[in-house]
């Protein structure tokens, strides 16, 4: 009974660990836009300074990027299910 017990023990906390991230949802595009509007980044400090073109040039691009990264992970999310062919028609960002 003990040699049947401990490996189900052991495996116990690896099976939460791995249950939490599969429930993690992308973050939407409102999310995103919040998220590089946030204090402390360099679009506001850009905006503070009156330097509002600066400030949309980083929020242009900071946007992109962390779409990328949303877009990345669906993708590969999707290959793990389907071929690269579906994958490439099927992955878009929430709004």
């Amino acid at each position: 009974m003990k040699r049947l017990l401990l490996p189900l023990l052991a495996t116990l906390p690896l099976a939460t660990a791995v249950e939490a991230n599969l429930f993690q949802k992308e973050p939407t595009y409102k999310q995103i836009v919040s998220q590089c509007k946030r204090p402390g980044l360099k679009y506001a400090e850009y905006n503070e300074i009156g330097m509002t073109q600066f400030a949309k040039n980083y929020f242009d691009l900071c946007i992109k990027k962390e779409a990328q990264k949303v877009l990345q992970a669906k993708y590969n999310k999707c290959l793990k299910k389907n071929n690269a062919t579906f994958c490439q028609l099927t992955t878009k960002l929430d709004p």
